[in-house]
């Protein structure tokens, strides 16, 4: 960097300029920050003139002089600049504004930097390079948000995550850069980095396997603190069964206190609980208003599947497992592909918490053993249809991540199920000793 100032370099001194006006790996200098900034803003009036401009317009480290403030803001390059000057001097003064009360009040840090934010996320080319120019560009609310965020203040920490997220800084595996600082920021209690916590270990992303009991502790962490967000997920997490076992009941509690928060969702999956009667009393008319169905039709299935549900309860059903696709895994996931199965069943009932077993082995003679599991299934005819020349009452997918190539080629894993269970109809069911399980051949 220094090499690059004594070339010259506007931009390298900018970023010197700011290194000494925080005291960043050096000591703070004001005067050898306003040199710097000086240096570039006459060098190139892309760099540097508004950040001198601040230092005179607000008596930072000098006497106040706001006519010496605005000779340097004429020093600045507008001519490829289409904003209005008016609309230039308006965001100007809000955001020095909001630097002036964050220079002088911590409290007002996270203020600042959510004002940049506000423009620079969304931001066109004109903005970016507008904000460029007046000393906001997002490398330079990043370094600043990063210098900051070492206080540990959770929101400052929290906005870097988001920043390293949105590709501010440019670099490869931004994901797992913010999931350093978001981590910082869960552990230190903000809600929406606990909530993203929860999902990266829910979903195996970033870096991180899939891990269902951190992944319920984050968003029961966020939940507590009323984010919306982590209300929806930790409910459909104990929907679903997948990474921890079913609890309807916890469920329920969730999505109905999402549902009065007005969280897109909510209400879709409190339908359907009234509609299979899980946890809750088969209620049609309950399940048509959380769905926000006037038709007719919709009420009358809900009526008929409750009947057909009571008919068919004892009798177990014939569930088909097959392995429909070996997708491959990108740059920011940590696995190498991931092994898509389905299932079905031919009569309609819950089958809920279903896990099994697999075996599964390549033309090589690599085996490994690993657990697959379903959300519920087989709980509404509306999921109905034709599989060929079979008719299925619901389907369901599964995916099983592989962190290593052995079984990644579609054509050349085997698999046999070792064990399954379930719950079938509020029943625990061994599936394998019950013979209900059919393996479905790839084409």
């Amino acid at each position: 960097m220094a090499a690059l100032a004594k070339d010259r370099d506007p931009q390298a001194l900018s970023t010197l300029g700011f290194i000494y006006e925080y005291g960043i790996t050096v000591p703070q200098d004001t005067t050898q920050a306003l040199q710097y900034y000086q240096q570039a803003c006459e060098i190139d009036g892309n760099f540097g003139c508004y950040n001198v401009w601040y230092f005179y317009q607000y008596g930072k480290g000098v006497t106040q002089d706001k006519e010496r403030a605005r000779q340097f803001a004429e020093k600045m390059n507008r001519a490829d600049l289409k904003t209005p000057p008016d609309v230039i001097e308006i965001i100007i003064d809000y955001l020095y504004s909001a630097k002036a009360n964050a220079d002088s009040d911590i409290a007002q840090r996270s203020t600042l930097i959510y004002a940049a934010k506000r423009y620079l996320t969304s931001g066109d080319e004109e903005t970016q390079r507008f904000f460029t120019r007046i000393g906001f560009s997002k490398r330079d609310v990043l370094r600043l948000a990063t210098f900051w965020a070492k206080d540990g203040d959770p929101e400052i920490n929290f906005l870097v995550g988001y920043f390293y997220n949105f590709g501010y800084a440019g670099i490869k595996n931004e994901n797992i850069e913010a999931l350093k600082w978001f981590r910082v920021a869960a552990e230190g209690g903000h809600p929406e980095a606990q909530n993203i916590l929860g999902s990266v270990y829910e979903k195996g992303r970033w870096g991180i396997h899939a891990d269902g009991s951190e992944a319920e502790k984050w968003y029961d962490r966020a939940a507590k603190q009323g984010n919306d967000n982590a209300l929806m997920n930790l409910g459909k997490m104990y929907y679903d069964g997948v990474l921890i076992k079913a609890d309807y009941r916890k469920a329920y509690a969730l999505f109905e206190q999402a549902h009065k928060n007005d969280v897109t969702g909510a209400s879709r999956y409190l339908s359907q609980m009234y509609y299979s009667g899980q946890y809750v009393d088969v209620d049609c008319h309950q399940a048509q208003k959380y769905q926000g169905n006037t038709d007719n039709h919709y009420f009358r299935q809900c009526e008929k599947d409750q009947r057909e549900r009571k008919a068919t309860r004892d009798v177990l059903p014939v569930l088909t497992l097959k392995h429909e696709s070996s997708p491959f895994g990108g740059d920011n996931n940590p696995y190498k592909c991931e092994l898509n199965f389905s299932i079905n069943t031919n009569k309609l009932g819950e089958v809920a918490n279903f896990r099994a077993t697999l075996q599964l082995k390549n033309s090589e003679g690599t085996s490994a053993e690993q657990t697959l599991a379903f959300p519920p299934f087989g709980l509404s005819s509306f999921d109905a249809g034709m599989m060929g020349e079979k008719f299925i009452f619901s389907q369901a997918s599964a995916l099983l991540p592989q962190y290593k190539p052995d079984f990644c080629q579609f054509s050349d894993l085997e698999y046999q199920v070792t064990s399954a269970t379930a719950t079938i109809n509020g029943k625990e069911v061994d599936i394998l000793k019950a013979g209900i399980l059919k393996q479905q051949e790839k084409r």
